[in-house]
């Protein structure tokens, strides 16, 4: 197989936008135990200090505080714990409390608004000993040119993955591999991939993306995550053991977690509602949501919206 794959699993942070990130320490705990137990390189547990949008009474898993990230250091002997920040959420101080916590991988979102930060933050994130990444999101809306500067930016801060996220869902496998082998050579960066259902391609776009050289996939258990959701975790890692004899995961112990979250979160079941496939198609954000829904009464106005 392509041993260098390393698989993130990001329900606790992703799928924290099903249910406004409440999930219980006790879930988290079994949750990253079980992943573990499961051949998963990286979990992400939450982000530090909220999303990128305020959410009322969001739970433990969108705020990634002390005691929440102890406790799930102490339930793993693994080094996996990764949590995502975006930069004008936290202080430079957050960095140095995170690495003491146990967090070994912080990922940035890259925000262009604060590029300098951004970059200072990714040089402390390295300074004390993490695994740094810098997620590009709304990949299939970003010109080609600003990808290459970001992409920049993160070589020169000293990043050790570039994440090109399908945030719309809109991507195709042929997309994907162009862009991937792009990026990859035209940075000299590890890349990663996170994809978004909107069209059913997550599966199929993952594979051209490590075909394409990606290194690092994300994934969540059932697909849980915003909008249309994510790559099925499960399914993934079967898709790896069939495809390249990898005995690493134990696909027993991943199909159990499954059960156990389908069983107290209703909403971690995939979901690919229609008005979710028009953003896919049309490369609208989920911020579009509410505009082609507001007024529409059924599914062909929405469709006329998104058009307008």
């Amino acid at each position: 197989m392509k041993s260098e794959i390393q698989n993130l699993d990001v329900t606790l942070r992703d799928g924290g936008y099903r249910n406004d990130f409440n999930f219980t320490l006790e879930y988290a705990q079994q949750h990253i135990q079980q992943m573990v137990k499961s051949g998963v390189d990286w979990v992400e547990i939450g982000y530090r200090n909220g999303a990128f949008k305020a959410i009322a009474d969001i739970g433990i898993t969108g705020l990634s505080e002390n005691s929440y990230i102890s406790a799930l250091r102490d339930s793993v002997s693994e080094p996996c714990l990764c949590v995502m920040a975006h930069p004008k959420n936290i202080e430079r101080n957050d960095i140095g409390h995170l690495r003491h916590l146990g967090v070994n991988m912080l990922r940035f979102c890259m925000d262009i608004q604060r590029a300098e930060l951004t970059s200072d933050y990714i040089k402390e994130a390295k300074a004390q000993g993490m695994t740094v990444c810098l997620n590009l999101t709304r990949l299939s809306q970003q010109p080609l040119q600003q990808l290459v500067a970001h992409a920049s930016l993160a070589r020169e801060a000293g990043a050790d993955v570039l994440y090109l996220a399908d945030s719309n869902g809109s991507l195709t496998p042929s997309r994907v591999g162009n862009l991937v082998r792009l990026i990859r050579e035209t940075s000299g960066l590890e890349l990663g991939f996170h994809a978004h259902d909107n069209l059913g391609l997550a599966t199929a776009n993952s594979i051209a993306a490590i075909d394409a050289g990606a290194t690092f996939i994300d994934a969540s258990l059932r697909g849980m995550g915003k909008g249309a959701g994510n790559l099925k975790l499960e399914s993934w890692l079967i898709y790896l053991r069939l495809a390249y004899q990898a005995d690493k995961y134990n696909c027993r112990s991943l199909l159990e977690q499954v059960e156990i979250l389908e069983g107290i979160e209703a909403r971690a079941r995939p979901v690919q509602p229609l008005d979710d496939l028009i953003l896919g198609m049309f490369d609208l954000s989920i911020d579009d949501k509410a505009r082609i829904t507001a007024s529409a009464n059924n599914i062909g106005e929405v469709f006329a919206n998104a058009l307008a």
